[in-house]
């Protein structure tokens, strides 16, 4: 604003500016020497407000030009930030128009990550109907996956370029993923088992069936839950494996090795036993289920976990994929 007016006075005009709780005091200094003392204050009102020359300068933001007409007629002093400044004042009149409006201010988009911990509610959500036979509304899904609307209409705008169709109906939404495959392999390009700090074990194991058992009447530390090709045998299993992962809810990673040293296993670097602490802090434990007394993460996790798991992890996850995680149900 104060450049346009600066603009249409010329480059001999100085500007004094102080603030005031009601708008913005200014003193200009024209070339002659004549001060202008105006008052600057935004224009609230739709339409002009009644006439009458005074000192002051209404602030309009690419108002309409039947509006600045209103204004001009009125004999009022106005600045418009599309480029046009009118002065009508006791002793000058200025009528500005096209005038460089600057530049404006690139607008900041911050990313959103629709596979964060929270916002992959939303996704889990999703996943676990069945693909392309229900339809939701935003606050429906928001609901069911825990996460405020707001959230969820972030997530989902992020997600409509994964397989997720959203349809707008004026201010409503209707929700349907129509491609699960598609949304998973994002989520696989932005998520793997690794970002789970861990601790590793040597443990006496023998028969590992035997040895969970074991574990599971003798466990009395916090949550856990048994993940990747551990847990998958207990979903869906497809090969043959011997070291078992275990997602435990402590508050930090140090805490995994207490919790290990009290089963009274031996720290080991490649060792059979791996304390994971979930990188998913909640929504790991979403889906949690219990087979042969133990508990285990959901397929989907568990499908996640191994994709990117070197030792027959994509052949197992896509068998969970294919068998648990999206058939028709």
């Amino acid at each position: 604003m104060l450049r346009l007016l600066r603009e249409a006075l010329g480059p001999a005009a100085t500007v004094e500016i102080s603030a005031q709780a009601s708008g913005v005091d200014l003193n200009v200094r024209l070339a002659g020497g004549q001060v202008l003392s105006l008052h600057v204050k935004d224009l609230d009102a739709a339409r002009a407000p009644e006439g009458g020359a005074d000192t002051s300068v209404y602030v309009l933001r690419r108002a309409t030009r039947r509006l600045q007409d209103e204004m001009r007629r009125a004999g009022l002093s106005f600045v418009d930030t599309s480029g046009t400044v009118h002065l009508a004042l006791a002793n000058i009149l200025v009528d500005r128009t096209n005038l460089r409006a600057g530049a404006r201010r690139a607008i900041i988009h911050q990313s959103f990550d629709p596979f964060s911990d929270r916002g992959s509610m939303i996704a889990r959500t999703l996943l676990d109907s069945v693909p392309g036979e229900r339809t939701w509304g935003v606050r429906e899904v928001a609901a069911e996956a825990g996460v405020s609307p707001a959230t969820a209409t972030r997530v989902l705008r992020e997600l409509e370029r994964h397989g997720v169709q959203v349809e707008r109906r004026g201010r409503s939404a209707a929700v349907r993923l129509t491609d699960p495959h598609a949304l998973f392999a994002a989520w696989t390009r932005a998520y793997d088992w690794t970002r789970n700090p861990s601790a590793t074990f040597n443990a006496p194991m023998g028969d590992p069936a035997r040895f969970l058992a074991r574990t599971g009447r003798a466990w009395n530390g916090p949550r856990w839950a048994l993940a990747l090709q551990a847990g998958a045998a207990r979903v869906a299993p497809l090969s043959t494996w011997s070291r078992v992962h275990i997602y435990v809810d402590v508050p930090d990673s140090p805490a995994l090795v207490t919790i290990g040293e009290a089963q009274g296993w031996e720290p080991a670097e490649g060792g059979n036993v791996v304390l994971l602490r979930p990188w998913y802090r909640t929504s790991v434990w979403h889906g949690l289920q219990r087979i042969a007394g133990l508990p285990v993460a959901s397929a989907l996790q568990l499908a996640l976990d191994l994709w990117h798991y070197p030792l027959r992890g994509r052949e197992q996850a896509e068998h969970l994929l294919e068998t648990v995680v999206v058939r028709s149900r």
